[in-house]
């Protein structure tokens, strides 16, 4: 049985290099190796990702998932500048990454902020986008680690958008390194979009 691609773009920003974003990408690609449909999703990387890496990731590539981990905080995600030296990154306002979103032919789906403090931003997504992921507060990194991985190969493994984020708080739980994180990871979503009815891995049409 074929089944529809799903692509993610996987931007990953770290200016001050203090974040374990290198080894989040690879568990996850681990992850989604490893599960039921491996063939069908294919992860684009884009690591030190500044803006313009956003946009050229979001039309070049056309993404139905869009994540993004590193800095962030109420207002703002801490892209790169591309500057040769490490430093402070570029602050992107929520409502100008949302607007990113919104700007395509095609928007992604599924927005996913692996990121510090990220929840406040959903409100602004889910105006645009049908689901997003965010954090209600500070994460470590084993945690945002844990839930990544988790999360990607359920995906992968055809379970719902709902499935999977249960299932990768469960994983957060049930780890002695991201326990204390577990209810930090947020879902939400249009409010006319059931989540638990969202696969983003399907058969394809015959």
């Amino acid at each position: 049985m074929s089944f529809e691609g799903l692509r993610v773009l996987y931007l990953t920003a770290s200016s001050y290099g203090d974040l374990r974003v290198g080894e989040e990408v690879r568990r996850v690609r681990a992850g989604v190796r490893a599960a039921l449909h491996r063939d069908a999703v294919t992860i684009e990387h884009l690591p030190a990702a500044t803006l313009g890496d956003l946009l050229d990731g979001l039309t070049r590539v056309v993404p139905q998932v869009v994540s993004f981990s590193g800095h962030a905080d109420e207002g703002f995600l801490e892209f790169e500048t591309g500057a040769d030296r490490r430093g402070g990154g570029h602050l992107l306002a929520a409502e100008v990454f949302a607007q990113a979103m919104q700007a395509v032919d095609e928007p992604p789906q599924l927005v996913v902020l692996n990121a510090c403090k990220s929840q406040a931003h959903l409100q602004e997504l889910v105006r645009v986008v049908p689901l997003a992921v965010g954090m209600t507060d500070s994460i470590g990194d084993a945690a945002a680690l844990t839930f990544a991985a988790r999360f990607y190969a359920s995906l992968t493994d055809g379970q719902s958008v709902l499935a999977s984020y249960r299932l990768a708080k469960v994983q957060m739980a049930g780890s002695s390194s991201s326990a204390a994180d577990a209810d930090l990871p947020v879902l939400a979503h249009d409010p006319v979009v059931d989540p638990s009815a969202v696969r983003l891995v399907l058969p394809h049409p015959s």
